[in-house]
């Protein structure tokens, strides 16, 4: 578990990973040096699991996001496996989870266009073939109200 240093750390990276060490260091009241070896720890212990831009999808030109939401015929103790190896080559799905409610399964993707995400509904059962799909909807996101991904320390 991180401790209060380290909590500050990485909330000071997740506002922004670009800045220099000594920045950082100064801004938490450590040295670089232990400022460096806490960094190196909390990515050792998988607590910083990358280092990323965030990128503006409109200005790159993906225009439509969408949320699927599945609800299996039935359960298997396979079945996140057999979905992590469909979704390896679906790079328009950013996020999946399995869910507890209504649906078993919510993926959210992008797509640059109505033409792709249009295509991308034509070949749905096809390309989850694997997976027993009792039904699926889809819901096109209209406008984001807010998107974060730094967590709430």
């Amino acid at each position: 578990m991180a401790d209060a240093i380290d909590l500050k750390i990485l909330a000071k990276l997740q506002k922004d990973c670009t800045q220099s060490l000594e920045s950082l260091s100064d801004s938490v009241g450590l040295s670089p040096t232990s400022c460096y070896r806490r960094i190196k720890k909390l990515e050792s212990d998988g607590v910083i699991r990358a280092r990323c831009a965030i990128l503006d999808e409109k200005k790159l030109g993906f225009q439509v996001t969408a949320m699927f939401l599945i609800k299996l015929e039935k359960d298997s103790a396979d079945i996140d496996q057999r979905m992590q190896q469909i979704l390896k080559n679906r790079p328009e799905i950013q996020h999946c989870y399995l869910i507890a409610g209504d649906f078993d399964f919510v993926m959210i993707a992008k797509f640059r266009d109505a033409t792709e995400y249009t295509d991308y509904i034509y070949h749905f059962l096809e390309t989850y073939a694997d997976i027993p799909i009792q039904t699926y909807t889809s819901k096109l996101v209209v406008r984001t109200v807010r998107q974060d991904w730094a967590l709430p320390l």
